[in-house]
């Protein structure tokens, strides 16, 4: 088939838009639900020796223009890999993300809660506080930007970016010009040759700091100096972050500090957090100000709170005061470096414990903690820590989640021995993508 016209039905759960032709199911590149578009069909196959075949079409045409569909504002949209739902309509997004989490949370796993309106993020562009440009060799030359949309291997070179800053363009164009000046390779993730792998900005979007990483692998880093000086009125402080491994990582084994503070500082509810250059820390500064507030709304305070995946202390700090002891446990080294000097700020019983939460959480079966916050990466909660949290039995769980999916999966388990009491909470900390944030409250069953 050389061309295909179809309806653009809807976007599944992995930001995919589909729409069906003669029963085959196409996924559209950049289609927006309501779109009747002519596409360009290819399979894709998957899954072992490729059995598993997808079928995906390009738009060559546009016949009838969704409602839904809006004039994206980049010019690299639909090529870069940093804004997928950029062409939809902001109210159109929020919809869509409350649906995919209405599906997991009462289609699939029948969970029948109630789910509140997506909270809108105060700022739909420029809102990251966290960028990790990749560096790579474009025509023969270096380049700097973003990796192209469904590929780890092809780097887009930016001219403009709207989710950071418009200095963060500068500054890669600072670095990228500096290496082409002075004949500075570009790392190679297929030969693992050469030098300079990414540049990491981080910005305090309440504060006013930025940190630049110069993330290289092992090796000299000539007219070094040069380069920092031509930094220095972009950043509070800059870094070089060696990272000398074969792993496409940006975060650095050695941290050299070359200029200012080799730290951020960002502040949250008028609290300031020390944040290690390799430390995670919410990338939408000004949504996870309404974050720590539903959080605060949620627990009950009393004697014990447990914090686990904890961080740098976010909600540890926020939530001192309603508690006379907490626990609060991570297992990366760096987010505990930090959340031991911003809980060294404050008053309050706060012990920071390194450690997997799997290690560490058996050791408590006996406190019977009033409130158990858990923040876990994508995957969820692993087995062992649900049948310990209904061992703990806590008389109230807090649950915040980055993944509809994994979180409903873990509420349908914790179902044992509790109830989720109110409406869940949805947040948008990431325009123009599929994600979405989450946060329940789960009371221990009577």
């Amino acid at each position: 088939m050389e061309s295909v016209t179809l309806l653009v039905r809807d976007i599944d759960e992995k930001g995919r838009a589909y729409g069906y032709y003669k029963d085959i199911k196409f996924y559209v590149k950049y289609g927006v639900p309501g779109d009747y578009v002519r596409i360009k069909p290819y399979i894709v196959r998957k899954g072992r020796r490729g059995r598993l075949k997808e079928y995906w079409g390009d738009i060559i045409e546009v016949v009838e223009a969704s409602k839904y569909r809006v004039a994206p504002i980049c010019k690299h949209f639909g090529v870069c890999g940093g804004c997928r739902f950029q062409n939809i309509d902001y109210s159109y997004q929020l919809r869509y993300k409350w649906n995919i989490s209405e599906r997991f949370f009462n289609e699939i796993y029948r969970l029948r809660v109630d789910l509140g309106d997506v909270i809108p993020s105060p700022r739909i562009f420029y809102y990251r506080n966290r960028m990790d440009y990749p560096v790579g060799i474009v025509d023969n030359s270096p380049a700097i930007g973003l990796k192209m949309a469904g590929r780890w291997d092809v780097l887009v070179p930016l001219e403009e970016c709207h989710l950071m800053s418009k200095e963060s363009i500068d500054i890669i164009h600072i670095v990228r010009d500096f290496m082409v000046k002075h004949g500075i390779e570009a790392y190679n993730i297929f030969t693992h040759e050469g030098l300079v792998r990414y540049v990491v900005i981080r910005e305090g979007k309440f504060t006013g700091d930025r940190l630049i990483s110069l993330v290289t692998s092992d090796g000299p880093f000539p007219y070094l100096d040069e380069l920092v000086e031509e930094l220095k009125k972009y950043a509070t402080g800059v870094i070089w972050s060696i990272n000398p491994g074969l792993t496409d990582t940006s975060l650095g084994k050695e941290i050299r500090p070359l200029y200012g503070k080799d730290y951020l500082e960002e502040e949250i509810n008028r609290v300031k957090y020390h944040i290690h250059p390799n430390a995670f820390f919410q990338t939408n500064s000004y949504q996870t100000i309404n974050m720590v507030n539903i959080v605060r709304e949620m627990a009950s305070g009393g004697g014990l709170l447990m914090d686990l995946y904890s961080g740098v202390g976010l909600f540890t700090i926020q939530l001192k005061d309603l508690y006379d002891n907490i626990v609060s446990i991570e297992v990366d080294e760096n987010s505990v470096y930090s959340a031991e000097i911003n809980v060294g700020k404050v008053d309050g019983n706060i012990n920071i414990i390194k450690g997997r939460v799997e290690d560490m959480l058996p050791l408590y079966l006996n406190t019977h903690p009033d409130t158990v916050i858990v923040d876990p990466p994508r995957p969820g909660l692993s087995l062992s820590v649900k049948q310990d949290l209904l061992r703990i039995a806590p008389s109230e769980i807090i649950y915040v989640s980055c993944n509809p999916e994994t979180m409903a999966r873990d509420i349908k388990f914790l179902g044992k021995g509790f109830e989720v009491e109110g409406e869940i909470k949805l947040l948008d900390l990431f325009p123009h993508t599929p994600h979405i944030e989450l946060i329940a409250r789960l009371v221990k069953k009577t």
